[in-house]
């Protein structure tokens, strides 16, 4: 198809409140742990990739209600345009799960979009433990090859995750000497594709990263202590990004808000390696 237009990419979705959680290529975007009704968007043109592409939406019920809606959106627009007023959607996904015998549904598709959904590859699957809408579609226009298809495949390993807890500690020894350059350098990739992918500066970008609200509101932010205990290693986009937990979702870089009991700030990197060593790619 031709196309004279680069757009960018986003995905709105709702989960009619339900606790839900958002992956593309495997790669964690989102996680809410308690019951939420927010109409929720988020840019991922730095996670499209050419040709087919997977978004699973995760769902934690206690039970469905008949009234529960469960709603995916590809949405795209061009560069100069703002992506929360005038984004275009390109296909729509609902799924009514607390309806007997309901099926995942393609409810509006534009023809012109380059998201196009692949409609034998959506599907609502039931778990133990949590349910998956799972949306497969097809990109028709040209992307650049990103970190995260650039790298070496890792395998779950003690000594991968031991080796990427080292570098994890690095991380946390800079958040603790409040080196924010030494922390911006540290995401070059992530920074240097996100201005790829958004059409914008690399220094904006790295401005927007800057953890310097953290360092200068020490009455507010408290970096929590680096776990002790072994984590879990995490890898997605066919093993090739990696990432450690602690209990179920938690991180082992964040800071506690001193005001607010149980609030935390998270820092979430998502890593890549190449040449034996750990780039933060997202």
């Amino acid at each position: 198809m031709a196309q004279d237009t680069e757009y960018q990419f986003g995905v709105r979705w709702s989960v009619n409140g339900l606790p839900s959680s958002l992956y593309i290529q495997g790669i964690m975007l989102d996680f809410t742990g308690v019951f939420s009704h927010f109409d929720r968007r988020q840019p991922i043109s730095q996670y499209i990739k050419n040709g087919k592409n997977t978004i699973e939406l995760n769902t934690f019920p206690y039970e469905y209600d008949p009234e529960h809606e469960i709603r995916v959106s590809l949405l795209y627009w061009e560069p100069d345009q703002n992506p929360n007023t005038d984004a275009s959607i390109a296909f729509e996904v609902v799924m009514m799960p607390g309806v007997e015998d309901a099926k995942a549904e393609i409810v509006s598709t534009d023809p012109a979009a380059p998201l196009q959904p692949r409609e034998g590859d959506i599907f609502f699957i039931r778990n133990e433990d949590y349910d998956t809408l799972e949306v497969s579609f097809t990109n028709r226009q040209p992307m650049p090859t990103w970190c995260w298809e650039d790298s070496d495949v890792l395998r779950d390993s003690d000594a991968i995750r031991d080796s990427l807890t080292h570098e994890y500690r690095r991380l946390h020894a800079l958040f603790a000497a409040g080196d924010n350059e030494a922390l911006l350098d540290a995401a070059s990739t992530r920074t240097a594709e996100l201005a790829l992918a958004s059409g914008t500066p690399e220094a904006y970008v790295r401005d927007r990263f800057s953890y310097t609200m953290y360092f200068d509101n020490p009455d507010l932010y408290q970096l929590n202590d680096f776990p002790e205990e072994p984590m879990t290693l995490n890898l997605g986009a066919d093993n090739r990004v990696a990432w450690l937990t602690t209990e179920g979702v938690q991180v082992p870089i964040r800071f506690n808000h001193v005001q607010e009991n149980d609030v935390s700030s998270r820092v979430r990197p998502y890593f890549i390696r190449r040449d034996g060593l750990w780039e933060i790619c997202r």
